[in-house]
Order: C-alpha cells, then sequence, then structure tokens
C-alpha cells in the first residue's frame, strides 16, 4: 500500500514556489499565454530569413551573386529585373506574367509602395537604377509577406488543439492554442519563406479556415478564392471541405462557400481573362506542356532515362485516384474526419503527384500537416526531410553535388526521403481517421477545432467502415462524446450558422 502522506519528490520545490495548481486553478498570465511568444517566434523566424537571405543581395549591377552556393536563392528580384516591372508595364498586358491574378495584384500593390519610397519604375532606367528599385522593392515585398505569416500566425492561435474550449472545459468561447508555435518557429519558413510568392496564398489559406472555422463559411470561400489566384491548391482544401459537409448532411454551409469561392474568382480572374485572354490561358494551361520539374518523382524518372509524357497530365489522374480514395475514407470512418486531416490529405497527394515540387511548396504543406497531426515527431521528420532537400537541391543546381558526370545520386535521395516523410505522414493520419480515439487533437470536449458547422455535428451518413479497435477496449472517442452536450435538432438549427 501506498502512503498518501509520504513526501513525493519534487513537493517541497512546489512549495517553494507556491504549490502545485489546484484542479479549478486557471493558469493566466503572460508565461501561460502562446500569443505572445507565437508572435515573437514568426518575428524570430523572419528575421532568420531576411539575414539568411541578404547573403544573396546584389548591390552592383553586373556583378551577380552566387545565390545557388549560399542557398539563398529567390525568385522576387530576379522577376523585378528580368520583366517588365522595372518599367512600370502593367503585368499581363505590358508584359507576360507565369502568376496568377492575386499575386500579380500583390507584386503592383508592392511596386506602388516602393515608388513611395523614392524608387520609380519607369523606361529609361539605368541598370544600377534597376537593381536598387528591385533591392527597395524585395525588402517590401518581404514586409508584406510577414504581414500574411502573422496572420497566418494567428490563425493557428485559434485553430489548435485547444481551441475549441476554454480552460474550464466548457463550450463557450475559443482560447488560444500552443500548436501555433509550430508554425511560427519552423525552420523550413526561415528556408524557404522568401523564394517565391507562396506565403501569400499561405496566409490566404490561414484566414480562410479560420473563417471556416467561425461559421463564415462565404468569407471562407472567398479567402479560398482569393488565394487560388495566387496557387491552385486552396481548390483542393474546398474539395475537402465539401465532402466532409455531404457526410454531415449539410448543404447551405458548403453552398455558401463555394458561391463566395466563385464570386472572389471571377473578381481576380475575369479582368485579366478580358484584357489578357492569351496570357491567363497560358497561366491556367502551363502545367499541361512542360516537362517534368525538380523536386519530383518524374524529375527522377526524366533524369534516369525513363520518358514520362505529360507528367502533369498523369500526375493529375493520379491526384483523383488519391482523391477519390480519401473521400470513401472520409464516407467510411467510424467517426467522422477532421477537415485538417482532410485538407492534409489532399494537398499532400497534390504536391507528390505534381509533375514538380519546388522547396516553396512546404510552406502549402505545413500548415496542414499542424492541423491534422500536431506531434513533435512528425513535425520534426518533416523538417529534417525538407531541410535535407532545400540543400540539396540548391547544391544540385549549382552543380556541388555531381561527381564525376554522373547522375546526382544525392539529389535522388533528398527527393526519395523527402516523398517518404510525407507518405509516412499520411499514413499516420489515415491510421486516426481510422482509429478516431488515438486522434492527437480529440479530446474531450473537442471534436473538429476547424469545423465550424461541422463541430460536434451530427452525421447524416452512416459509417461503411468498423474502426479495427482491439476486443475489449473501451473507445475513448465515444466517452468524450458522452461527456460532450448532444447537439439536438433544433440546437443546431438555431445557433449554428450552416
Amino acid at each position: 500500500m501506498t502512503d498518501d502522506t509520504a513526501v513525493r519528490p519534487g513537493d517541497d520545490l512546489e512549495r517553494r514556489l507556491g504549490g502545485p495548481v489546484g484542479r479549478h486553478g486557471v493558469r493566466e498570465g503572460i508565461w501561460f499565454d502562446p500569443v505572445p511568444w507565437a508572435i515573437l517566434a514568426a518575428l524570430v523566424t523572419w528575421l532568420v530569413l531576411l539575414w539568411h537571405q541578404h547573403a544573396c543581395v546584389q548591390t552592383r549591377a553586373g556583378h551577380p551573386v552566387n545565390a545557388l552556393l549560399r542557398l539563398c536563392y529567390s525568385d522576387i528580384p530576379l522577376v523585378y529585373q528580368g520583366s517588365g516591372f522595372g518599367s512600370g508595364l502593367t503585368p499581363y498586358t505590358g508584359f507576360p506574367l507565369n502568376y496568377g491574378p492575386t499575386t500579380a495584384a500583390f507584386m503592383v500593390v508592392a511596386r506602388w509602395l516602393t515608388e513611395l519610397l523614392g524608387y520609380p519604375s519607369r523606361p529609361g532606367l539605368s541598370r544600377q537604377q534597376v537593381l536598387d528599385a528591385s533591392n527597395a522593392w524585395w525588402l517590401v515585398t518581404g514586409a508584406l509577406l510577414f504581414a500574411m505569416f502573422l496572420a497566418l500566425v494567428g490563425a493557428h492561435l485559434l485553430l489548435g488543439r485547444s481551441s475549441a474550449r476554454d480552460t474550464s472545459g466548457l463550450l463557450t468561447r475559443r482560447v488560444r492554442s500552443w500548436d501555433a508555435l509550430f508554425v511560427a518557429g519552423a525552420p523550413v519558413v526561415a528556408a524557404a519563406g522568401l523564394v517565391n510568392w507562396d506565403m501569400l496564398a499561405v496566409g490566404l489559406v490561414g484566414l480562410g479556415l479560420l473563417a471556416w472555422a467561425l461559421k463564415r463559411p462565404m468569407l471562407a470561400g472567398t479567402l479560398l478564392g482569393l488565394a487560388a489566384g495566387s496557387k491552385f491548391y486552396p481548390i483542393v482544401i474546398l474539395i475537402g471541405i465539401v465532402a466532409l459537409c455531404v457526410r454531415a448532411g449539410l448543404r447551405v454551409a458548403p453552398v455558401r462557400a463555394l458561391i463566395g469561392f466563385l464570386a472572389a474568382w471571377l473578381v481576380v480572374d475575369v479582368p485579366v481573362l478580358l484584357t489578357a485572354p492569351g496570357a491567363w490561358l497560358q497561366w491556367y494551361t502551363n502545367w499541361l506542356h512542360n516537362g517534368a520539374d525538380l523536386g519530383s518523382i518524374w524529375w527522377i524518372l526524366q533524369d534516369a532515362g525513363v520518358s514520362v509524357p505529360y507528367p502533369g497530365v498523369i500526375g493529375a489522374l493520379l491526384w483523383m485516384s488519391t482523391a477519390a480514395f480519401v473521400v470513401s475514407r472520409v464516407m467510411g470512418a467510424p467517426r467522422r474526419p477532421r477537415v485538417g486531416q482532410v485538407a492534409f490529405l489532399l494537398v499532400a497527394a497534390l504536391v507528390l503527384w505534381d509533375k514538380g515540387y519546388p522547396p516553396q511548396h512546404v510552406l502549402w504543406v505545413l500548415p496542414l500537416l499542424v492541423l491534422a497531426r500536431p506531434v513533435m515527431l512528425d513535425w520534426a521528420a518533416f523538417t529534417v526531410a525538407e531541410l535535407l532537400y532545400f540543400w540539396a537541391v540548391w547544391g544540385h543546381l549549382n552543380g556541388s553535388t555531381v561527381t564525376g558526370g554522373q547522375k546526382d545520386l544525392w539529389y535522388w535521395l533528398a527527393i526519395l526521403l523527402r516523398v517518404s516523410v510525407l507518405v509516412w505522414i499520411g499514413a499516420r493520419v489515415l491510421r486516426d481517421m481510422q482509429r478516431p480515439w488515438s486522434d492527437p487533437v480529440r479530446g474531450p470536449f473537442v471534436d473538429d477545432p476547424v469545423g465550424g458547422v461541422l463541430d460536434h455535428a451530427p452525421d447524416a451518413i452512416a459509417a461503411t467502415a468498423s474502426a479495427d479497435e482491439p476486443a475489449g477496449q473501451d473507445d475513448p472517442a465515444e466517452e468524450h462524446e458522452a461527456d460532450a452536450p448532444t447537439p439536438r435538432r433544433g440546437f443546431r438549427r438555431s445557433s449554428v450558422r450552416r
């Protein structure tokens, strides 16, 4: 028998520090609030990114810097110098631009702010003037993208594991989650945050998921539509949300989200379609014509001498097959999966089957990984694989990892490791969907913090698959559902905005 009065190791230290926190105690104050720490981590991450990129800043015209050797390549200043931005021309109509309309509008705003700082963009400028303006434009772009990064971190403060309950365990208000630190302090952001403009789409997607979690489906669709004007992957996330709504029997919310998405898409795309239809069509069909690109499994096959015609089309077909499998798991899981799980699986499949997997696409996957599995092991494995690939891709392009004219096996290994880790995490997410009691996010009073109208909503479609729970083992998920208030039909109609 254990003596309850015995002094446990650490009791004396607890008494000196004020004693343990009681069962009704509330942890408050700056030390227990993730907001300042997440903002601080985001600031440090972005400052490290700027410091890292500073090594690639070219200051004298005609004296370029080897960005590949210094591992700090960025498209941003090169687009300014190599297109019509430095001459003040309008994208699409004045010069071709291989970026979406939302990104183009973002570039124009950054150029306008750069001009306010005293760096003009007009014809007749010297090469040094264009270079100086491109450096200023790069800094302005970095500041604007940092604002999008802060928006992403702020969204994750309200989207994590504990964000569906308050400190008393009641479903009364949203509280902030420490899971945001997985995003705010991510080394992959410090590595690839300024390779391209991807953080714009990533921030808009984060805000869109937050709007969905706050039961604002039309606003969520609008933000995802704006993000789709920059990158394609927000469309995939919307498909996952619609599939979950089908299982829950919700009709109004997905329709509103689709209306918002379509309205935003029309606002950003129609002007380009009317003024420069050829450039608009090229933006949407470019992936059909080009061959395999860096970072993909198709590139390894091409480098090995295996000819793969139209890898973009084949990859799209394979993604659709994978998406159909994920949707079947959504409908057949013993408990409706979470939005973060489905979004991660669909986007991970997209980047895996795509004809190119550039280093900046890590920004697409990171926030969804945190929503799907906020587990240190998964996050660490993902981070290591991505950082190794980040080193390998620039070494490959610089020729540093190629010896004796042979194949770059180091780069092959980096691609395979990156893909393998993503597949491994995807398998763990699928396991969590099949065994919801092992889900690291779900717990007492927590169903789906990102679910919005899906959170604690009953299912209209019964699961067709049975959970592979060991015999005689109680399901904690069922325990949690029993403890949580059961949503009645009348309650869902009156107080949940679908």
